[in-house]
């Protein structure tokens, strides 16, 4: 039989564990405000004041492309392919060829076994 006094035990403990779960909630929630402030740009101290205007994200500056006449392209052109065929001329292992005679430094190589 449920008394009365067993059901507010049972709702004061029902409380407890919805504050408890209400608590963990917001505890998760400012983690995720905190981890999301993190990785974006703090704005600046004058802005938050509001001295400063806010400015548009700057943007790194564009490289331009080096304006070459034909003859320096074709020295730059001539100079790359003598460096990579000097580099692929180091890459190639030099193997040097042993005569070949017709006695071996084993004897029993000859012999087939």
């Amino acid at each position: 039989m449920i008394t009365l006094k067993n059901l507010s035990r049972k709702l004061e403990k029902l409380e407890a564990s919805m504050q408890k779960d209400a608590r963990r909630l917001s505890k998760l929630i400012r983690k995720v405000k905190r981890a999301a402030s993190k990785t974006s740009p703090r704005p600046k101290k004058a802005l938050i004041r509001g001295k400063a205007e806010p400015t548009a994200a700057s943007v790194p500056p564009v490289r331009q492309k080096r304006k070459l006449s034909v003859e320096t392209r074709a020295k730059l052109s001539a100079l790359m392919h003598e460096r990579w065929a000097a580099k692929r001329a180091m890459d190639v292992p030099v193997v040097a060829a042993e005569p070949v005679t017709g006695s071996t430094t084993n004897g029993d190589a000859g012999n087939g076994r």
